[in-house]
């Protein structure tokens, strides 16, 4: 999910550059057709708000504002990894952090029960189950509430799109002995 300055500044009711100066040093896309107009990251960009903002709303606006700028695909880069501990330690509400937690133990229990679960898989759950919180149906139901996404169906698809040899970077990998 995405958002583009003027629709951030729209949606937290600040001026053009105020966003700008918010967003300026965040990761950015260009989409083809773009007209070079930056689209930043949605849980960076909520990131960035003030708590009257958050308080008043903003986030639901941004959320709102936001687009999937590839379709419907899955696939999280691991450099985005990062990212989303930021996020999931910044969320501001409790019951954000709930819905968080709750896409994440199911995200673990969808893939153990998949067939898709394989030992590629396994060794890189935890760098996965963590990439989660940013896939654009749980991102959005973790900042918004409403209905949950359908992680049974979507968690296994997102573990073998976003599963790469850039994870293991994030990881220890056990030694025999270790796992002895």
């Amino acid at each position: 999910m995405y958002i583009s300055t003027e629709e951030y500044a729209d949606a937290a009711s600040v001026s053009d550059a105020t966003a700008f100066r918010r967003l300026k040093g965040l990761p950015y896309r260009i989409p083809t057709r773009g007209r070079g107009r930056k689209h930043f990251p949605l849980a960076a960009a909520v990131m960035t708000l003030k708590g009257k903002e958050v308080d008043s709303g903003a986030v639901d606006a941004l959320t709102e504002a936001a687009r999937d700028l590839f379709g419907h695909d899955l696939y999280i880069e691991p450099e985005a990894l990062p990212m989303a501990h930021s996020f999931a330690e910044w969320l501001p509400s409790e019951t954000m952090r709930a819905r968080l937690r709750a896409a994440q133990n199911f995200f673990t229990v969808a893939v153990a029960n998949s067939r898709l679960c394989t030992p590629a898989i396994v060794r890189n759950l935890s760098p996965l189950r963590e990439l989660f919180a940013l896939c654009p149906p749980v991102l959005v139901w973790v900042l918004t509430g409403g209905e949950a996404p359908d992680i049974d169906y979507i968690a296994p698809a997102f573990a073998v799109s976003s599963n790469e040899a850039a994870l293991d970077q994030y990881h220890t990998p056990m030694t025999m002995q270790e796992a002895a």
